[in-house]
């Protein structure tokens, strides 16, 4: 297994993993999205899949050729990265914690209480996150779009900008 860490310090894994983190997309559109070859594409999709931060979650059928594989980003391996990525890239605060405590047990307290604040966001985030997807995949299966490249620009739209305009006027022409 090679070290998570080394496997998000590549621009290409990076772009390809905030895709998936949005939208579950296939070989095809990733090498579309991130402007490179699809054999690059799929080695990097086979390292992160055997590596947990991706995997398979259906198939698609295409009119161009065999049947596409969906993938999809682990969202809370993903986000346990993207939180350790920024732990790494801190800086410091701009208080200076000496001068706003007086005694060590009430550094411990307050440490014990930040601590079991972020725990409960960290889950919380997992749960939403999680919620997110499964929705973006059961509007993705009710779509039964032909050609998922606007679906998942609409997608892509909609959690990006946070205009639903254009994913409801996609989804009204082929669902309602």
């Amino acid at each position: 297994m090679t070290d998570l860490l080394d496997l998000i310090d590549n621009d290409i894994r990076r772009k390809m993993l905030s895709i998936l983190s949005i939208r579950p997309s296939y070989t095809f559109e990733l090498a579309r999205s991130v402007g490179t070859s699809q054999q690059l594409i799929a080695k990097h999709l086979k390292l992160l899949e055997n590596n947990g931060l991706v995997y398979r979650v259906g198939k698609i059928n295409s009119e161009e050729g065999p049947q596409r594989i969906l993938y999809r980003a682990n969202a809370p391996l993903l986000s346990l990265l993207q939180f350790i990525e920024n732990i790494s890239n801190f800086e410091g605060g701009k208080e200076d914690i000496k001068d706003n405590y007086e005694d060590l047990e009430e550094l411990i307290r307050e440490l014990r209480d930040t601590n079991e604040q972020i725990s409960a966001i960290e889950l919380e985030l997992r749960k939403l996150i999680t919620r997110q997807q499964n929705i973006l995949v059961r509007i993705y299966e009710l779509a039964n779009a032909d050609d998922s490249t606007e679906l998942f620009k609409a997608f892509d739209s909609a959690l990006r900008g946070g205009d639903f305009r254009t994913l409801m006027q996609f989804l009204n022409r082929r669902v309602f």
